[in-house]
């Protein structure tokens, strides 16, 4: 696959678009430095994110910033010696030629901060969900795109998209062809709980959204940053646990994992970003004085 931007983003008026399609995002931690960068652009329906009584209060909230409410498809590079890749975007596609869900943007993105494919060392999906793990596989061949990387998955996430095949909206062929090629070379590790899969960067099960969907902790030196992948869709939502996503598998699930979220990030501090957090902001939790 070229890193030559292709597809319909291409000369798209949301390309550039510092909130959506164009977001680049330095966030530092400790020593190192997270980069997160977008491959495209989520047009936010007004019932996507809210409460059964007001399923329109995300959008609204975000439309009072931001105009027209766009959102990043947030893919976020650790580099170093063994460079990890958190998600993969949507790649070079229209969602059903809807123009609501438009990507292709990852690969230039990439390759402007001098990164290959082939150097990506670690290759880890907060889920599978086609805006998150769309550019796995090269969409004419099935290959895959980081040939060289050990891909992390949660198992639930693996059973349900790939073996069981029991997703609404299933992943793309390409995509699971190249899960599967991936697998048969034995680069895919399935993850249950909490573990370490590279330097600085913890795998944390944060299931509900979908059945084995990860949150990544990326620490150094004291500091951390939780990669929220869609545990959460907007940094207002962490004051606002009860807005939930209409694509949620499981509900009430998912509201316990943004309350475990919230919770740790209240006791011990760190900044958190969503894959569709505008602009790729990094957002926080105040911590509460004892007896406030």
């Amino acid at each position: 696959m070229s890193a030559d931007l292709t597809g319909p983003l291409r000369g798209h008026r949301l390309l550039h678009d510092p909130i959506s399609a164009g977001a680049l995002r330095r966030i530092p931690v400790g020593d190192r430095t997270l980069l997160g960068l977008s491959d495209g652009f989520l047009l936010m329906s007004r019932d996507f994110l809210g409460t059964a009584e007001a399923p329109a209060i995300g959008h609204d909230t975000l439309r009072q910033r931001y105009g027209e409410v766009r959102l990043p498809l947030g893919c976020f590079l650790l580099p170093g010696e063994r460079p990890v890749l958190i998600d993969t975007g949507l790649g070079a596609d229209d969602f059903r030629r809807g123009g609501r869900l438009v990507g292709g943007n990852l690969l230039p993105q990439l390759a402007r901060q001098g990164v290959r494919p082939d150097d990506v060392s670690v290759l880890a999906l907060s889920h599978l969900h086609g805006d998150h793990s769309g550019t796995v596989g090269d969409p004419l061949t099935g290959r895959p795109v980081f040939a060289n990387a050990r891909t992390f998955v949660g198992r639930g996430d693996w059973e349900h998209f790939v073996e069981r095949e029991l997703a609404p909206i299933p992943i793309a062929p390409h995509t699971r062809a190249a899960l599967l090629e991936l697998e048969r070379r034995g680069q895919v590790t399935l993850i249950d709980g909490e573990r370490d899969i590279a330097p600085g960067v913890r795998a944390i099960a944060a299931p509900g959204h979908t059945p084995g969907h990860t949150v990544y902790a990326v620490h150094d030196h004291g500091e951390r940053v939780l990669v929220l992948g869609d545990a959460m869709h907007c940094p207002q939502q962490l004051d606002h646990l009860d807005w939930q996503v209409t694509f949620d598998v499981d509900p009430v699930l998912a509201r316990q994992t943004r309350d475990r979220l919230h919770a740790d990030l209240e006791a011990h501090g760190g900044g958190a970003v969503g894959c569709h957090f505008p602009e790729l902001l990094l957002a926080r939790v105040l911590t509460r004085k004892p007896g406030a």
